[in-house]
């Protein structure tokens, strides 16, 4: 299954993993409702819903089915696949899946609903195949890859030894005896043909990973009598499931092993894995990813500005706003654990020369990128003060308070902000008329917030994007807006604030902070939307990340070890909970 027609090969992946949504063309909107079919349907964790215990459509929460779905296949998103490669063949090129470009891939909500077209196996094939043939085009490599490399075809012994180990990385499982076999027959068929056993088994090695159980997550539990039926994902599945969660990429080999021997069936082993893989360095890899999709950081490679009025907009100047933000994170989560809101209200920052400039600072000589404190008085504060997302959420020659205000609804707060009609006009420019002189953003919004057709979205985002007015469309801080004083101020839920710096510690303290970050995140380790009747285990684990000092690494602790994490309910069963009551 090296060089099959593509059509037939799709309905091999059918055939091995069943009726699935996988196959039903369906697809995921990033807030995870039904989509049109299509290889780039994307579900992130941007969309918002508000944290609620109850059911009604009116908090912006979909409503709960009456019976709960069961456990699905969920294809490795492009992040996943490409460390996943990276891990087994070492850094090799992946072509149009490769994770850096994230918008051409998808996300951990559309990768249980998202189709996978004929086109798409095409570019499956053509990915591993060359990725398979740059890593075994090196001997010193292919003895990385191979536990065993053989000097003929005839050392079959070693033959089975290289692609079981290899194939029980792979699949996250051990090869059952006739797929071993079968793979053993791709490594001695290519030899004949070719007269090298290396080439055989590179095309025993390309098999695999073209199968489906490396390019989907297969974590669909077992029936457990002794835990009122509900479906146990196995010591195997568990260890797939804490790989994807806190590293983004397969289990080692330490994690398999426990696997093996079924330490991963329970709490404590459990608990124990989570630990180890916390203190490794690929949890870091992990944390990058939640974030990226979390605020969205696959957007920024999109960004253009106007070259004119903003030359400083270059790609390393995009590159170092990335990286200070995952910076940023990673103080606060790994060198120097701390309460992770203190993101939202912090006044700690990691700049070079460039950076610094966007942010008032002075250079430095050697210019390096460095850990800075912004002034006591500095009018900048926290993640929505950050280059990176004033620069992100903002247009090619403005600002755009709506964008940045429904990053902070939907991102911080898990507000739901409404689509924009259709045909809606979105320059504001042709608002003003030509008599009436310059406005300020303030001004220019005024009508949409008054129309009764725009009302609905600009109502929950200006009145907070506005507060971040007094910083341009790449960062910088600025006094006026085209000669005109800017305003601001406004409220949160009731709470004034002067400017975006009183807005930033509004935001810390907000009680909706919590709920939401532990909502976003249960949505990426399961790969969908919370359900109504889940809520208890939310309140379980946002009261845990309270008592942790709002800990993130203790926030993951607490969700990896979660009984809804080890267990499922099979499709169709009904869950009553007090929100889902008649």
């Amino acid at each position: 299954m090296t060089r099959g027609d593509p059509q037939r090969f799709a309905v091999l992946l059918a055939a091995l993993l069943g009726a699935s949504a996988c196959y039903q063309g369906d697809s995921a909107n990033a807030d995870g409702s039904a989509g049109t079919t299509t290889e780039a349907a994307t579900g992130d964790l941007t969309g918002g819903t508000a944290p609620t215990t109850g059911t009604g459509s009116d908090t912006g929460e979909p409503e709960a089915p009456a019976s709960v779905p069961g456990p699905t296949l969920r294809r490795l998103t492009a992040s996943e696949f490409t460390h996943s490669m990276h891990d087994l063949l070492g850094p090799v090129k992946l072509g149009a899946v490769e994770a850096d470009s994230l918008q051409d891939g998808f996300f951990a909500v559309g990768a249980s609903r998202v189709a996978l077209s004929p086109a798409g196996v095409a570019q499956y094939e053509q990915a591993i195949g060359d990725a398979t043939a740059e890593a075994f085009a090196d001997p010193a490599r292919v003895a990385q890859i191979l536990h065993c490399v053989p000097a003929q075809a005839t050392d079959v012994t070693c033959i089975r030894d290289a692609l079981a180990t290899f194939g029980r990385r792979a699949w996250r499982r051990p090869l059952t005896g006739v797929e071993l076999e079968r793979h053993v027959g791709i490594a001695g068929a290519v030899a004949d043909e070719t007269g090298d056993i290396v080439v055989g088994l590179r095309h025993a090695v390309w098999a695999l990973l073209q199968a489906p159980h490396f390019l989907y997550r297969v974590e669909l539990g077992l029936p457990s009598p002794e835990d009122d039926g509900r479906l146990k994902f196995t010591s195997y599945e568990m260890a797939s499931r804490l790989a994807f969660t806190l590293w983004n990429t397969l289990p080692d080999e330490a994690l398999l092993d426990a696997a093996e021997t079924d330490l991963l069936a329970d709490g404590p082993g459990v608990t124990e894995q989570a630990l180890r893989m916390l203190a490794d360095p690929r949890a870091r890899q992990g944390v990058h990813n939640f974030v990226a999709e979390l605020y969205g950081l696959w957007a920024l490679g999109e960004k253009v500005k106007d070259d004119t009025l903003y030359p400083q907009w270059t790609p390393t100047l995009k590159a170092v706003m990335r990286d200070e933000l995952l910076a940023r994170v990673e103080d606060v989560v790994f060198d120097q654990p701390d309460d992770f809101f203190s993101l939202y209200d912090g006044q700690k920052v990691f700049v070079n020369n460039e950076l610094a400039a966007i942010y008032g600072l002075d250079p430095v000589e050697p210019d390096v990128f460095r850990a800075a404190m912004l002034p006591a008085d500095s009018p900048r504060r926290g993640l929505i003060g950050s280059a990176l997302m004033l620069a992100m959420n903002s247009l090619p020659a403005r600002t755009s308070p709506t964008e940045r205000g429904q990053f902070i609804a939907e991102s911080l707060l898990c507000r739901t902000v409404p689509p924009p009609p259709p045909n809606v006009d979105t320059n504001l420019d042709d608002d003003v008329m030509e008599n009436d002189g310059p406005q300020t953003m303030r001004e220019k919004l005024e009508p949409h917030r008054a129309d009764a057709a725009c009302s609905g979205c600009h109502n929950i985002t200006d009145p907070l994007g506005l507060a971040l007015e007094h910083f341009d469309t790449i960062g910088r801080f600025r006094e006026t807006d085209q000669g005109l004083t800017i305003d601001a101020s406004g409220d949160l839920d009731g709470q004034p604030f002067t400017d975006a710096a009183e807005l930033a510690l509004l935001l810390r303290e907000h009680p909706v902070v919590g709920a939401c970050l532990v909502r976003k995140l249960y949505t990426y380790a399961g790969g969908r939307l919370p359900l109504s009747r889940e809520a208890d285990t939310l309140a379980e684990i946002e009261d845990e990340l309270a008592l942790s000092g709002n800990r993130f690494d203790r926030l993951l602790i607490s969700l990896v070890t979660h009984d809804d994490f080890r267990f499922a309910h099979p499709a169709g069963t009904v869950v009553a909970s007090e929100g889902d009551m008649p």
